[in-house]
């Protein structure tokens, strides 16, 4: 039998290297990040061309908006232009609840009960969160797409007035970040939750979204709400991620209550509502994730 290899005779980066055993955080969430996010796009273009795959996300889109064109016309008949600019923006806007929510709560429910991979990467160095929002980096893509195509739709066929030379893109940047960093946070409570449950928890993305998108502002502004739901709303990051969105590219507040706040109570209620959930959707995730490993949540299919 051969003498066993020094430390001279180990090559850099094979398992005998004891570098590998080392921790270094930062180095391994970004690997986590690349690793989950090359994996989501993957998964979601079906390893087909991603020429093809990008040409499929922009027809997808197009497709919803012209039936929210047709929606626009059939109930306003391209009156009210505030209203419909506030419509537009809005339904954008949402994709990346959808795309979020359903990215993270996938990876869970796909790299458990279809891939039955999710055993691997618990008990890997990497860090499970970050993997798992790199996984859903390739939804957030499309989300994307749909976004802009949503508003170049909205301003060809409905009159919607967006400048891009007047959009006030420091007040959109800060706005669309904050919103991304809440959706994370709401999306990866709901895969805690989700590893808990069973195949057909992939409604209930769906299910959070619909309610978020009733309270949040996203088609009517808040002040139609019951008074106890618009408490629920003002305390929710995703409604002062879409007025910060909207009044950043159309140059104007909202009508309502919301009217009443200048750009930087926008932006400081975003940033502090976002804080607070970010730091709630963190422990509800350990906590569950805690339990799962604890009753063997990790690595049982439901064969549902």
């Amino acid at each position: 039998m051969s003498p066993p290899a020094t430390a001279a005779q180990v090559v850099p980066g094979s398992i005998g290297d004891p570098a590998r055993a080392t921790p270094r955080p930062l180095a391994d969430t970004a690997r986590a990040l690349a690793t989950g996010a090359r994996l989501g796009w993957a998964i979601e273009s079906n390893w087909s061309d991603p020429l093809l795959f990008a040409i499929y996300s922009i027809v997808k889109p197009v497709g919803a908006a012209l039936i929210l064109v047709a929606i626009v016309w059939a109930i306003a008949g391209g009156g009210q232009p505030g209203a419909i600019a506030f419509l537009v923006v809005g339904s954008a806007a949402w994709a990346y609840v959808g795309g979020g929510l359903l990215g993270l709560v996938g990876a869970i429910l796909d790299d458990r009960e279809r891939y039955r991979m999710l055993k691997y990467i618990a008990v890997s160095q990497a860090p499970f969160p970050a993997f798992l929002v790199g996984r859903s980096a390739a939804q957030l893509v499309i989300a994307t797409a749909g976004f802009l195509v949503t508003l170049v739709m909205g301003v060809l066929f409905l009159g919607v007035r967006i400048d891009p030379f007047a959009v006030r893109w420091p007040l959109l940047v800060m706005s669309m970040a904050g919103g991304l960093v809440a959706i994370m946070a709401i999306g990866i409570a709901m895969a805690g939750f989700c590893l808990q449950l069973r195949q057909e928890a992939w409604s209930y993305p769906e299910a959070l979204a619909g309610a978020l998108y009733l309270v949040s502002g996203t088609i009517f502004p808040i002040d139609v709400l019951p008074g106890a739901l618009q408490g629920v709303a003002l305390a929710l990051p995703t409604t002062w991620w879409l007025e910060g969105t909207r009044r950043a590219l159309l140059g104007r507040p909202t009508a309502g209550r919301l009217a009443a706040c200048d750009d930087a109570t926008v932006v400081l209620a975003l940033c502090a509502t976002t804080a607070v959930l970010t730091l709630a959707g963190w422990a509800v995730f350990r906590f569950f994730e805690r339990r799962a490993r604890e009753r063997g949540l990790i690595d049982q299919t439901t064969g549902s």
